[in-house]
C-alpha cells in the first residue's frame, strides 16, 4: 500500500487478493469502536499506519451522528538506553503519548525510521426499521473522500468490516454531482468507480466481493 501510494501507481483489479487478514489486536480495536458507537449513536474514526515495521491503529475519535475527521502524529525515536549498554529504547508515540517501549540492540536498529499512513476506517450507527437495526453503507461524501485524495483504502465498520480498495481503473475525473448517496452500492462501487470492495465479519477474512 505505501509503494502503491508513493509511486501514484494503483493495483490492477484482477491483481487484488481474494480474501485480506488482520492480526487480533487489529479486531479489538475495530469491535471497539462498533461497540461505542452502537451504544451511543455517534460515529467514530481510527487510522492504521505502518510505523517501523509495525501495524499501528491510532486512538479513537468521536464525531456526531453523521460525520466524523480525524488527524493523528505518529513518531518512532530511537534513544539511548538508560540501563542497558549496548542497547537502544524504541518508542512508540501516538499523539504525543508514548505507548509501547522496545529494547534493541544498537546494531539491529534501522539507519531510517519508515512512518506511513496506510488508511482510515470511521463507524456508521445503525438506525432502527420495524424493530430491526439497519446499517447505512459508505456514504457519496466517503466515496468522494477517497477518490479525491492519495489514499489506496478506506473503511468502513457498521456490524461487520468494509473495505474500499483504489485500482488502476477507478476514475481519476468523477462527476459527482450526478450520484447521490443512494447509488453507493456494491454494484455500482465496483462497475461505475472501478473499486474492489472487500467485506469482513468480525475477527474474520475480509473477502472480495
Amino acid at each position: 500500500m505505501v509503494g502503491w501510494r508513493e509511486s501514484g501507481v494503483y493495483p490492477f483489479p484482477y491483481n487484488l487478493p481474494s480474501s485480506i487478514a488482520f492480526p487480533g489486536d487489529f479486531w479489538k480495536d475495530v469491535f471497539k469502536i462498533y461497540k461505542e458507537t452502537d451504544q451511543d449513536g455517534l460515529e467514530r474514526a481510527i487510522a492504521l499506519f505502518w510505523a517501523d515495521g509495525e501495524l499501528v491503529l491510532t486512538s479513537v475519535v468521536k464525531g456526531d451522528d453523521q460525520s466524523v475527521k480525524s488527524s493523528h502524529n505518529i513518531r518512532v525515536n530511537y534513544v539511548v538506553h538508560p540501563t542497558k549498554q549496548g542497547y537502544l529504547r524504541r518508542e512508540l508515540t501516538i499523539d504525543g503519548k508514548v505507548v509501547k517501549r522496545t529494547d534493541v540492540y544498537h546494531k539491529k536498529a534501522p539507519k531510517k525510521v519508515s512512518v506511513e499512513y496506510l488508511f482510515n476506517m470511521h463507524t456508521h450507527p445503525a438506525q432502527e426499521f420495524n424493530g430491526k437495526k439497519v446499517y447505512s453503507f459508505f456514504s457519496l461524501q466517503d466515496i468522494k473522500s477517497l477518490i479525491l485524495s492519495q489514499a489506496v483504502v478506506t473503511g468502513l465498520v457498521t456490524d461487520k468490516l468494509w473495505l474500499l480498495v483504489r485500482t488502476s481503473e477507478t476514475p481519476a475525473n468523477i462527476k459527482f454531482e450526478n450520484f447521490t448517496d443512494a447509488d453507493m452500492t456494491v454494484e455500482n462501487l465496483k462497475e461505475k468507480f472501478k473499486l474492489g470492495v472487500y467485506e469482513a465479519e468480525f475477527n474474520k477474512k475480509a473477502i472480495k466481493k
